[in-house]
């Protein structure tokens, strides 16, 4: 028995070790698995694979044909790079990264948009590899795998990859940048900050409002990196990176020099930005002021004319956009109090829940899109955590360059106003911020520290009430969404589905002056020329001076044979909108009608030296020289009119036909 007993001891002993060394082994594979740069691919992959998945299921939706207002503009300016009109007057209207960037993948692979949203897939997929290097350099290598999980699953950055905007890009050089920062800081290799410099342009070429960190940035440079480096070297890698820095934005001031003969290297727009964000009626979020259009190059040249008629003067573009900007001043200088509110509702609005659209609701447009069905992560979950992780980082002084950088970036939003697009290029940063509120939060449970989990829980829990809770006076009506969806749905021949949407933003606000215009057009394109008369001049009650809506009343008039009212509503277009091409050219074309033919031709001429390239107005010019026995000049502007792929009218066709 006891032979058997000492046996069976040993048996056991060897089990014991046997599953010791299993479990040691276990432990290893488990470590290997879970070691961070293993998790950053799984996570990188993630990323890449949500994203593509969204964007195969892109192009059926309304989301891919426009719905965003300012893809259009960035497309024509794209093309006219590619024709090496770099200098076309539209330039200084919007800002002038994305363009270049559009410009270049369409190069590569073709007008094409497909192309564009893959590779902004991919760049964004890259920006959770980016956020985990920043996260891990100033935190630790937890809460850098936590950001790049958040961002990887962060709903709104998903959606935007699918649009032609430039928050992607923006998104990923401020990312790039910030890294590089923190790279040559480690590395003491001050002439990265060349580099940086160079990066930071883009950034702000990108997005302006950035500028404002150029007044925080000094402080890391003569404080953290000073304390690393020393003094010499701090100094000389702020002059690096301000060299790299002038060395862009000259290159882009120098063209702008050559279209307004201003040397700067911003678009004109930050003017009546500014003035949105602060009038008499700003509200926080945009909100167009009566007579400005909402497309973004249209909005600057209305707000230039407007400047104009109050100021009594002939403006350039910069003395317009200053008019203003001195004038949302006035209005701080002489509201102080009104001035004070309205910042603090443009901070609440900041840190609320709900993603403030700007032409296109992120909300609603989900609805398109299968993916959108899963419960991605929101703004209204991390911001408590951010709010907690930025006071708790305020003490260490490694953090020093994210916590600024998160000062100048809210105060650059909250000086114009609201909205997730604005919002959206900080949030990385916030992530970083809310990970380490759960990085701290996991160790405290960890350690058992009963008393600092109730103080970061309770916090948390209040902070997310306040973020989440609906508030009436938070509520968004999404007008502008519904209005670009029945342009939309009108461009695609939905016409029903296009009057169910303008009739929603119409219901949403009865004075939305485009949303009647553009319903207008819906019912003029399905033949309700009476309903089409009606809501033009119900847009042209609201605001007299909306040349969209007189011109395209003249259409309706003519459609209804009044050619003297036709003519008196195109007159009144050109009146507002001195260069307004087509409608000179429909004014000519009545003006043939009625035998006027050296009118209209004067008319078509107009039309054509504001667009040398306006097919129709080649044809029609064509058509009247042949009836006042110029043919020499008839053929020539018919020939012009078909190279341009205006052979399609009739008239010309058989003018041609008898020509040969």
């Amino acid at each position: 028995m006891a032979k058997k007993k000492k046996k069976y001891t040993c048996e056991s002993s060897n089990k014991n070790q046997i599953s010791k060394t299993h479990l040691r082994n276990h432990d290893r594979l488990v470590s290997n698995v879970l070691k961070p740069e293993i998790l950053l691919i799984g996570i990188f992959i993630l990323a890449l694979f949500i994203r593509l998945l969204y964007l195969s299921q892109l192009p059926s939706t309304p989301i891919f044909h426009g719905l965003a207002v300012d893809d259009e503009e960035y497309i024509s300016l794209a093309v006219h790079i590619l024709k090496g009109n770099i200098t076309h007057k539209d330039f200084i209207y919007l800002n002038p990264l994305y363009p270049f960037f559009l410009a270049f993948i369409y190069l590569i692979f073709g007008h094409s948009n497909l192309p564009v949203v893959l590779i902004q897939g991919i760049i964004d997929a890259i920006s959770c590899i980016l956020i985990y290097y920043i996260a891990s350099t100033l935190l630790n290598k937890r809460v850098g795998i936590i950001s790049a999980l958040t961002y990887a699953c962060y709903g709104i950055a998903i959606f935007y990859t699918g649009l032609l905007l430039a928050i992607p890009i923006v998104i990923f050089f401020t990312l790039i940048f910030i890294s590089s920062l923190l790279f040559a800081e480690k590395k003491g290799k001050i002439t990265i900050f060349f580099i940086s410099g160079i990066l930071f342009a883009l950034v702000i070429l990108g997005r302006p409002n950035s500028t404002l960190f150029l007044f925080f940035l000094p402080l890391w440079f003569f404080t953290v990196l000073k304390n690393k480096l020393g003094i010499l070297k701090s100094i000389q890698g702020f002059s690096l990176f301000v060299i790299g820095l002038f060395m862009v934005a000259s290159l882009i001031s120098i063209r702008n020099y050559s279209i307004e003969k201003k040397f700067s290297p911003f678009a004109v727009q930050g003017g009546i930005n500014f003035y949105i964000g602060n009038n008499p009626g700003a509200t926080g979020r945009f909100m167009s002021p009566q007579g400005i259009s909402l497309s973004p190059i249209e909005q600057v040249k209305t707000s230039i004319h407007y400047a104009e008629q109050e100021s009594g003067k002939i403006l350039t573009p910069s003395q317009a956009s200053r008019y203003w900007l001195f004038k949302g001043l006035k209005f701080i200088k002489d509201n102080p109090q009104g001035a004070f509110f309205l910042y603090i509702k443009k901070c609440a609005l900041f840190w609320r829940k709900e993603e403030i659209p700007l032409n296109i609701d992120y909300t609603l447009s989900k609805a398109f899109v299968p993916i959108f069905q899963l419960p991605f992560i929101s703004f209204g979950i991390i911001a408590p955590f951010a709010i907690l992780g930025i006071i708790l980082s305020i003490k260490r002084k490694n953090t020093l360059l994210l916590n600024l950088f998160i000062c100048a970036d809210i105060m650059s939003v909250v000086i114009f106003f609201i909205s997730e697009r604005y919002r959206l290029p900080m949030v990385p940063f916030l992530i970083i911020c809310s990970s380490y509120t759960l990085h701290r939060l996991v160790e405290m449970i960890q350690a058992k520290q009963l008393k600092g989990i109730i103080i970061l829980t309770v916090p948390t829990i209040l902070l997310s009430i306040g973020i989440n809770k609906d508030f009436k006076d938070f509520k968004i009506t999404p007008i502008s969404h519904y209005n670009n969806l029945g342009k939309i749905y009108c461009k695609e021949g939905e016409l029903d589905n296009a009057i169910i949407a303008l009739q929603k933003a119409l219901i949403g606000d009865p004075n939305f002056v485009e949303a009647h215009c553009n319903l207008g057009i819906a019912y003029f394109k399905k033949g309700f020329i009476k309903e089409a008369i009606e809501e033009y001049q119900s847009a042209l009650t609201i605001n007299p001076n909306y040349a969209e809506a007189h011109y395209n009343l003249g259409n309706a008039y003519i459609k209804k044979g009044r050619l003297d009212d036709a003519i008196l509503e195109f007159k009144k277009t050109l009146a507002i909108n001195p260069n307004f091409a087509e409608a000179y050219t429909n004014l000519g074309s009545i003006y043939a009608q009625k035998g006027m033919f050296d009118q209209a031709i004067t008319e078509f001429k107009r039309a054509l030296t504001i667009n040398p390239n306006f097919a129709e107005a080649h044809a029609n010019l064509g058509i009247a020289y042949y009836y006042k026995e110029n043919y020499k000049q008839a053929i020539l502007h018919c020939d012009k009119a078909v190279e341009l792929g205006g052979g399609t009218n009739p008239r010309l066709s058989r003018l041609l036909e008898a020509y040969r």
